[in-house]
């Protein structure tokens, strides 16, 4: 080693002539709070040939002079820099000081074969997940990818951010890691090359996160390195340190939390009874249903948008800062979401159903706080343009009628999804109004097969619906989806008959006792529940298969059979 150059473990206040050789591990943007799209700061992770890492900072002011001299990766001879002390909250490398570039700090690119590229100090999961508060540094963390979510969606700060889970495992333990938005597009790029058994992650710079009294991994935007299957001594040696330990490696992934969202497709065209506007009013059913109707206007004197805390529920003005109930806790900063009424007509009766921030966002593809912010810098109309021009259009609405007992009632109806799909509204049309998977089984005759197995024999159960003006049956197959929307049933006369009536309740039983959410804390904490748009999958497909069994139950009267089997009853059908 050259004697004039110094150690960074050796680094403290004091004198400005230091001289390092480090390799820059990771730099990084820190943007002002004010203004995101600015750059407050440069940021930096620097490691020597000793693995001694330090953090470096160059100011806003000088940005310019160094931000086109530096590259991530390279090494450098370093001289003439400041040091203070480090503080703050995640902090990326444990030194007690950080340097600051000045002026006069020189930088010189040089070569090394002796500092490694990417500084890796790995923390095992089980000393992670012993942390019982948000740990001050940022830790490395290397396992194998066990288990994944599906691919979500949550409004973070006006703005759609995608998330995803995954569950890291090494030999001490298993841990669930939340990433963000590039980062769920860095994982998705690496999916896509295909792995050969599970792949080994490398989680660099992360941030521990305590929800609900567990440790998490989250990472930070911008610092956070993902690296899968990489070629590195460490990732080898772990993976000879599991086949010494004789642990196993199940050969497929887990999927994490309940099932993705059903297609647009899928969930307006087979899921659910349809309504006209007039058979929602007067229709005594409770639940979902689809409705297709025209935008007719908006309910005047009626906000568009509500100030809402960072849990999605409304937040009220209090004390220069504002409430919010759901947190119990006054916040500085609120974010405008969605809450727009409109008129519908569908030409049975008209109605008012209410659409919030992520229906409105997917209709408008703008996100509430720039039409907010423009609308009052330009002075328009009560109703931002955007929102305006929805008028005379025609949608595809999935909306929840409740159970109304003795309550009053204003004849509105809140939207759950919505969609604005020309070729699905079109197929709606097609299908006729009127037309449900409900109604397709009162017009059909409906018979289970007797030599099929049972739902409570595991297996799945084969349906026929027999149509009434042909010999052949249409068969659908009851061991997943529940859809009978294909079946071309003509007649509205038939008999029902069935030959295993016991296990038609059953249906959907075991699938709901089946839906578990195996990172549900995280989700919850990520997408909220908003006071005014929950957003649940998980309940929503479970009322869905509860719903599907209430229709087929409808069809069936349960009634005393005293008189021919005094012990028993029979399944009659309605009339």
């Amino acid at each position: 080693m050259d004697k004039s150059l110094d150690l960074v473990n050796d680094i403290v206040p004091g004198r400005l002539n230091w001289r390092i050789r480090v390799r820059v591990v990771r730099m990084w943007e820190v943007p002002t709070f004010l203004k995101p799209n600015q750059a407050n700061s440069l940021e930096m992770v620097l490691l020597d040939q000793m693995g001694v890492k330090i953090q470096a900072i160059v100011r806003k002011q000088l940005i310019y002079v160094f931000q086109k001299r530096l590259r991530e990766g390279e090494v450098y001879n370093i001289s003439y820099f400041s040091v203070a002390p480090s503080t703050g909250s995640y902090r990326a490398a444990t030194h007690p000081y950080k340097i600051v570039f000045q002026m006069t700090t020189k930088v010189q690119s040089c070569t090394s074969a002796t500092i490694p590229l990417y500084g890796l100090s790995f923390t095992s999961i089980v000393d992670v997940s012993n942390h019982t508060v948000e740990y001050d540094y940022l830790v490395d963390v290397m396992g194998l990818v066990t288990a994944v979510s599906e691919e979500r969606e949550y409004v973070r700060d006006g703005s759609v951010t995608k998330m995803i889970i995954f569950e890291v495992t090494d030999h001490s333990g298993k841990i669930e890691c939340a990433l963000f938005g590039e980062y769920v597009a860095l994982w998705n790029g690496f999916v896509s090359k295909g792995f050969e058994g599970l792949p080994v992650v490398v989680v660099q710079f992360a941030k521990v996160k305590i929800f609900r009294d567990k440790a998490t991994l989250q990472n930070v935007k911008g610092t956070t390195r993902l690296i899968v299957n990489p070629d590195v001594p460490e990732v080898i040696a772990f993976k000879d340190r599991l086949i010494g330990l004789g642990i196993q490696v199940p050969p497929t992934l887990t999927v994490l939390g309940g099932p993705s969202k059903p297609s647009m497709e899928e969930e307006f065209l087979r899921m659910y009874p349809k309504k006209t506007i007039s058979q929602l009013f007067n229709s005594e059913e409770d639940g979902f249903f689809v409705v297709s109707a025209i935008v007719s206007g908006f309910v005047e004197g009626e906000e568009w948008w509500y100030p809402a805390c960072k849990c999605h529920r409304s937040v009220t003005a209090d004390s220069g800062a504002y409430y919010c109930k759901g947190c119990d806790k006054h916040v500085i900063q609120m974010v405008p979401r969605y809450k727009i009424k409109l008129r519908v007509d569908d030409g049975t009766g008209d109605s008012v159903f209410v659409l919030f921030d992520s229906d409105v966002h997917y209709l408008l593809e703008k996100q509430c706080s720039v039409l907010v912010a423009k609308s009052k810098g330009d002075d328009v109309g009560f109703y931002p343009p955007e929102i305006v021009m929805l008028k005379g259009k025609r949608f595809l609405f999935k909306v929840d009628k409740p159970v109304i007992s003795g309550g009053f009632f204003d004849g509105s109806y809140r939207v759950k999804r919505v969609c604005a799909d020309s070729s699905i509204v079109a197929k709606f049309a097609m299908n006729g109004y009127n037309y449900t998977p409900t109604e397709s089984i009162r017009k059909g005759k409906m018979v289970f097969d007797e030599c099929s197995p049972s739902p409570l024999d595991g297996g799945g159960v084969s349906v026929g619906v027999a149509d009434t003006d042909c010999n052949a049956a249409s068969h659908v197959s009851l061991d997943g989806d529940f859809s009978l929307a294909d079946a071309d049933i003509a007649s509205s006369n038939s008999e029902f008959s069935l030959s295993s009536p016991d296990a038609l309740c059953t249906l959907g039983d075991d699938t709901t006792n089946s839906n578990t959410i195996g990172a549900e804390h995280l989700l919850a904490e990520f997408t909220g529940t908003p006071e005014s748009e929950d957003d649940d999958e998980s309940q929503a497909e479970i009322e869905e298969l509860n719903y599907t069994k209430r229709n087929l139950d409808r069809v069936f009267d349960v009634v005393d059979a005293a008189e021919a089997e005094p012990s028993a009853k029979r399944r009659q059908p309605r009339k």
